[in-house]
């Protein structure tokens, strides 16, 4: 059977098999969140950070074979109160940018540079995402791509399905 999302329901299986369980995943990207919200504070030390959502969970529809069994999150979006002056976007980019690289993650793309108005958005292999936005606030949050908790991993790994 050949599925629209992901090939055969073996070829999606092996991907998500090999993918990191979502417990695994959700804990690697909260970590790189955290590295890039202490970077930024100890680079501009008036950023003090402080979460506007926590994280929420939700279904996958990517690998249709396994949609009942997937979830993705959104890991909460963190806000530093204040204003960063326009000629100093391009480090805190940089900072951001370079943390995310240590984690396997694509250039971001950027969305909007305009005076007062800046956010980037990068993507890693498994479609999980960081973004870093300013205005008159900064804000950085982050989502998974697509995993399977540990539990069906190993129901998976047991049963084959």
């Amino acid at each position: 059977m050949i599925s629209k999302h992901g090939g055969s329901i073996e070829e999606q299986q092996a991907e998500l098999m090999r993918r990191p369980s979502m417990e695994e995943a959700s804990a690697r990207y909260q970590e790189m969140l955290a590295r890039m919200r202490d970077a930024l504070t100890a680079r501009f030390p008036w950023m003090q950070w402080q979460t506007s959502e926590d994280v929420l969970r939700s279904g996958c529809a990517e690998f249709d074979a396994y949609k009942d069994d997937l979830e993705t999150q959104e890991l909460g979006i963190w806000v530093a109160f204040g204003t960063l002056p326009e000629e100093e976007w391009p480090e805190a980019q940089r900072i951001a940018t370079d943390i995310g690289a240590s984690y396997g993650f694509a250039p971001p793309r950027v969305f909007s540079t305009k005076p007062g108005d800046h956010h980037i958005t990068a993507l890693d292999g498994f479609r999980a995402t960081w973004g870093l936005s300013g205005g008159n606030n900064i804000s950085l949050s982050g989502n998974t791509g697509c995993h399977l908790p540990q539990a069906a991993k190993d129901r998976i790994a047991a049963t084959g399905q």
